[in-house]
């Protein structure tokens, strides 16, 4: 009996030993984090169009060409319109700048149009424009689709022209015996032959076959000439008149340039392409040849000429030259934009386009 105690006392003592030893139980090492509120964004609008105060679209806001806003078409202020949530607010953004004054409520058919103001467009360059919303309780929503534009409110101006003169160079180089039996040499047509002609008198004025004219080639050729008589296209595109009562052993030489066109340039301040241009009135007609690059548009054998004088002045006036925005410049017909400049010596390089 006194055994069995015994071994009851040492299990009860042993029982309690274990209990008092238990091992704590591990953290989680990674417990569950704050759960995060859920926003909810309002649904995001669609830009549809952009019109004058007067509702006339400006541009296609789906187009992926180059988008211009004019003087005209900017004036006092713009429409933007769309599509967006029913009875949300919208807010205009300009270069992802908000407009202040534009924020407007959709209808409940979900449309909206907004008026903004010119000077919210801020200064000439590439503007973007687009618009988000926000319904009752949630967040703004996404920007819209996005119409990427060149707001350009400067009338077009002239920044500067130049000239050349004309030239169909000829010149008697002297005698060659005797005196020189050529009274004038008149030119008569734009063509000229670059080249040199020999001319001797044979005999005197009247004789038969008294004159004989050598080009540059060789091939001479005899003419018959009375006294004051002419002859045409010998030197091609020139008239020659001889002096009255020349004389046997009289002679000279001629040569010629290729003439040369006269020419003139108009550079504008800005951009304005060939339709643009060619829209313009100007006193010398339309140039022949425009470089966008260089906003410079080319004359040859202006209307009226340059002239064949160098050192004269040349004026160019226009008006009615538009920008590729659409801005008519500001000359009328009685006060047209103006410019001048003296006219440069002939050249065959000069001002070429």
């Amino acid at each position: 009996m006194k055994k069995f105690l015994v071994i009851l006392m040492v299990l009860a003592m042993a029982s309690v030993l274990f209990v008092g030893c238990t091992t704590p139980p591990t953290p989680d090492p990674d417990p569950d984090p704050t759960p995060t509120p859920v926003v909810v964004v309002s649904a995001t609008p669609v830009l549809t169009a952009v019109e004058t105060s007067a509702a006339v679209s400006i541009f296609d806001v789906t187009s992926t060409s180059t988008l211009y806003m004019n003087k005209a078409e900017a004036g006092s202020s713009i429409l933007v319109k769309g599509t967006a949530p029913a009875e949300s607010r919208v807010q205009i953004y300009v270069d992802d700048a908000t407009v202040a004054a534009s924020v407007v409520e959709a209808t409940a058919s979900g449309l909206f149009t907004v008026a903004v103001a010119k000077v919210a467009l801020g200064t000439d360059g590439v503007k973007t424009l687009h618009v988000t919303a926000t319904e009752v309780g949630l967040a703004e929503s996404a920007a819209s689709n996005v119409a990427t534009f060149t707001l350009d409110t400067d009338l077009p101006g002239i920044s500067s022209i130049a000239a050349t003169a004309s030239a169909g160079f000829t010149a008697v180089s002297g005698t060659i015996t005797g005196t020189i039996p050529i009274n004038t040499l008149d030119r008569t047509s734009t063509t000229v032959v670059a080249g040199s002609w020999t001319i001797l008198c044979l005999g005197d004025s009247g004789d038969s076959s008294n004159v004989r004219i050598t080009p540059t080639d060789g091939t001479a050729t005899t003419y018959s000439v009375l006294s004051g008589g002419t002859l045409s296209d010998i030197v091609t595109g020139y008239v020659i008149t001889f002096v009255a009562n020349f004389k046997a052993g009289d002679g000279c030489k001629v040569t010629t340039t290729a003439a040369i066109t006269a020419r003139a340039k108009i550079v504008f301040d800005e951009a304005v392409d060939y339709t643009g241009m060619a829209a313009g009135t100007y006193n010398t007609g339309d140039p022949t040849t425009y470089k966008d690059a260089t906003y410079t548009g080319y004359w040859e054998s202006p209307t009226p000429a340059v002239g064949a004088t160098a050192g004269g002045s040349y004026t160019i006036t226009v008006y009615g030259v538009t920008d590729l925005a659409g801005n008519a410049d500001g000359g009328t017909s009685a006060s047209p934009l103006s410019a001048s400049c003296t006219i440069g010596a002939a050249s065959a390089t000069t001002l070429k386009p």
